[in-house]
């Protein structure tokens, strides 16, 4: 499997690189606007009611949006971490692997984290207990998501890193 996954690798050495630093990109971006442009504008709305729906519509589709982009970083930094053969090159790239794997496997369990808390704010709001949905919202808005824009940041650069090697 490791051969067909370095065979894959070599024909689309260039693409799959493309994919991971785009997706890569998207998603720190979305993390940014999230933060610093919907949170901003939400905040504005003072109607809890409102507040809360617009919120949750704002996150079911970011959720939607980020499980393709996630799926694509992960696959394709799979593929470059055994396509490039750093386990067989110098042993601190590989340590650097190593923490950029986990930094992302935090990332998902953050996302996935927030999607629960997603949920138990939609069942809240379907239930009129407001205040219960408004927690969990502002759970994942001011606390998940800016947790990991800063993760995804240190991953970004730990990438820049390793193409040195």
């Amino acid at each position: 499997m490791i051969n067909t996954v370095i065979d894959i690798f070599e024909d689309f050495r260039t693409l799959i690189i493309f994919l991971h630093i785009m997706s890569a990109s998207i998603l720190i971006g979305s993390m940014f606007v999230m933060i610093f442009i919907v949170r901003p504008a939400s905040a504005s709305v003072k109607d809890i009611d409102k507040k809360c729906a617009n919120c949750l519509k704002i996150l079911r589709r970011y959720i939607i949006f980020l499980i393709p982009v996630m799926l694509v970083v992960v696959s394709a930094s799979f593929f470059m971490n055994v396509g490039m053969g750093f386990e067989y090159g110098d042993p601190s790239a590989m340590i650097i692997i190593h923490i950029k794997e986990t930094i992302w496997i935090f990332i998902a369990f953050n996302f996935v984290y927030a999607f629960k808390k997603y949920l138990n704010a939609k069942k809240a709001f379907e239930e009129q207990d407001l205040l219960v949905a408004q927690e969990n919202i502002i759970l994942i808005v001011k606390y998940l998501i800016p947790l990991n824009l800063l993760v995804s940041i240190i991953a970004a650069y730990l990438g820049i890193v390793i193409s040195s090697y």
